[in-house]
């Protein structure tokens, strides 16, 4: 997972144990037939936001992630590039106001944060 923004580039020590979950919206068309009959059918469509959840992040990590949120993009203000473990790059912005993170009883650190990709 890397993290860019002006030239700058942060890339986490271990990304592949970090997963992140795609955000979808639940929509609802109905449609009504000349006959009278009502047809409704559900979609699930993507909104554009993710939540990384992070478990047994080691201190390096922590560092460079909490750095590039506090110094960087300065929280929500500013936008940057996202490659994921697939490497598929997106334009995002910080929708979580502050990351908080503790320490889990192997001594390692986990919290979540989410973004929004910039369309």
């Amino acid at each position: 997972m890397k993290f860019e923004i002006g030239g700058k580039i942060v890339e986490l020590d271990k990304p592949a144990q970090y997963p992140y979950k795609q955000g979808v919206r639940l929509v609802q068309a109905k449609e009504k037939t000349a006959t009278g009959i009502v047809h409704v059918e559900d979609f699930k469509l993507k909104d554009g936001t993710f939540t990384f959840a992070f478990v047994d992040m080691h201190d390096s990590d922590h560092t460079k992630l909490l750095e590039f949120f506090v110094n960087d993009t300065v929280g929500m203000l500013h936008k940057f590039d996202l490659t994921d473990d697939l490497g598929i790059k997106r334009e995002m912005r910080f929708i979580t106001p502050e990351i908080s993170f503790t320490t889990n009883f192997k001594g390692l650190w986990e919290g979540s944060f989410q973004v929004e990709e910039q369309l």
